[in-house]
């Protein structure tokens, strides 16, 4: 009999708690999603090269054919194009979380997700009495 009254005790106390407190899984509905973006600069290299002009192409050797002097042209006009390697700060956006604003039972309230909720919230709902 002496052991069963602590028992009865930690059984009493257990279900006030249970009745003090209760807890069930709900649906908000969702009113508004804002993507929260982020943008960073990531570096890009790219090669950027500068043509001599036309009037820069010397002409003064003629070839015994007219294929020959395309490709001596053509050579001298490349040795005289330059080029260089230019780093450019390329803007990047991505999507980290999103503002969520939802309703529940006439009840409207904003938070912050990682992930796109869809048209439902799941919201745990907690109940408690009020004291007297």
């Amino acid at each position: 009999m002496q052991r069963a009254v602590p028992a009865l005790v930690l059984v009493c106390l257990w279900g006030v708690a249970g009745v003090a407190a209760a807890a069930f899984r709900a649906y908000a509905t969702v009113l508004d999603v804002q993507p929260i973006v982020e943008t960073w600069y990531e570096p890009v290299t790219r090669t950027v090269c500068t043509d001599p002009d036309a009037a820069a192409r010397e002409f003064t050797e003629v070839a015994t054919t007219i294929g020959a002097d395309i490709r001596g042209q053509i050579r001298r006009w490349q040795a005289q194009r330059s080029c260089k390697a230019v780093t450019e700060r390329q803007p990047r956006e991505r999507v980290t979380a999103y503002r969520v604003t939802y309703r529940f039972r006439g009840h409207t309230a904003t938070t912050q997700l990682s992930h796109h909720p869809g048209d439902r919230l799941p919201v745990n709902v907690s109940l408690s009495p009020l004291p007297y």
